[in-house]
Order: C-alpha cells, then structure tokens, then sequence
C-alpha cells in the first residue's frame, strides 16, 4: 500500500506546513519521490482530504510573496539562478497547486493535531479496507481453485 503511505506524507504536509499552498512539484523533491510519480493524480483521488487548485486572485498575491522572497517553497528556493527561479514562479498556475481541505482560506493556519489525526485514522480505514478486500479475493480463489483442482486430479487418475 505504498500509494496510501505516500498519501499519509501528503496529508502530514499539507496540514502542517507553514504555508498552506502546496505544489504538487515540491512533494516529490520533499518525499524524495521518484520522478515521473503522479502526486496529482494522487492527490485527486482524496477528494475528501486535499482541494486542488486556488482562486486565481489567491494565486497572483502568492507569487508577489514569492518574487519578494516569503512563502517560497522548497524546490524554488532551492534554485540558485534568479532567472530559472523567476521562471518557476511565473510558471506556476492554479492547476498546479493543492491545499488540504482543513486549510482553504487564504493565510490558513496549521492544522491541530485532531485534524491531522482524523486524516491519518481515515487513510488508515481506507488500508485497512484494501488489504481485507485482498484478503477475501484470495480466499474466494482458493476456495474455488483448490476444489477445482482436486476434482481435475481425481478425474485424470480416474
């Protein structure tokens, strides 16, 4: 269930970080993911969690903050050329930015720890959930397959 811990990093992040916009660029540079991993496809799959995108005003008074230096997130702040990193700010669009659902309004403060624990509880339920629907598919094989098998040996040796 690598997709769900990776989303219990997620949820941390989202609720805890200092700034509550989150780009799905930075989670792979901050999980140390492998390139190419779909965060927002990820992401998009908890609804009831995470809340894609910003509202476009939102969005023009981050990148100020950013070009001034504040709210930078790690992988930008990380980019020694003033032009790359420029870029990378004026690249940003509200498609490529999420926010926990806890944490939708502009300057929204850290989630308490009831929040984030009700998150992780949830993501815990959906595992949960996903190893017994396993479980029962493999049981329902072997209850088949085996009594199937049997029946192939006994008619061959017959």
């Amino acid at each position: 269930m690598r997709r769900l811990d990776t989303v219990s990093a997620i949820w941390i992040l989202a609720c805890n970080d200092e700034n509550p916009i989150i780009t799905y660029e930075g989670i792979p540079y901050r999980l140390g993911l492998t390139l190419g991993f779909d965060i927002k496809r990820l992401v998009g799959t908890r609804a009831e969690l995470f809340r894609h995108g910003i509202p476009s005003q939102r969005l023009r008074k981050w990148k100020e903050e950013m070009r001034a230096g504040k709210h930078l997130p790690a992988w930008i702040r990380d980019v020694d050329d003033e032009k790359t990193k420029a870029a990378a700010i004026d690249g940003l669009s509200a498609d490529d930015v999420f926010r926990s659902q806890f944490r939708a309004e502009a300057d929204a403060p850290r989630s308490p720890i009831e929040i984030i624990d009700w998150g992780i509880q949830h993501i815990d339920r959906l595992r949960k959930a996903g190893v017994e629907a396993r479980e029962e598919r493999f049981k329902w094989i072997t209850g088949l397959a085996v009594p199937l098998f049997s029946m192939v040996i006994a008619l061959a040796a017959i």
